[in-house]
């Protein structure tokens, strides 16, 4: 299976609705949804001029495209902290995410 970017992100609001401290760096993220999820096909191939899968990038992107049109922190679901790569839900976030 290959997720699309929509459905990394609310995967990714799952495990942050349930994550100690209600945070979590991108790279727990990764490593919390690759153990998971069922990663195959493309998702699970070495994206090529990279180091990491397909699927760890599509996660990475939850960090890249946040400020788009679909992006967490720009659709107020959660908060990036630059500082310490990290997200954290905001309140219409854990409502959303619990209803995921």
């Amino acid at each position: 299976m290959n997720y699309t970017e929509e459905q990394v992100r609310n995967e990714v609001m799952k495990e942050l609705l349930h994550a100690p401290a209600g945070r979590l760096t991108t790279t727990q993220l990764i490593a919390r949804l690759s153990a998971r999820l069922p990663i195959a096909g493309k998702d699970a191939q070495i994206a090529q001029g990279r180091s990491d899968t397909y699927f760890s990038q599509k996660v990475r992107n939850t960090v890249s495209h946040r400020n788009q049109a679909t992006g967490l922190q720009f659709r107020e679901l959660a908060d990036y902290d630059a500082d310490e790569e990290s997200w954290t839900l905001t309140k219409m976030g854990r409502s959303h995410a619990a209803n995921l």
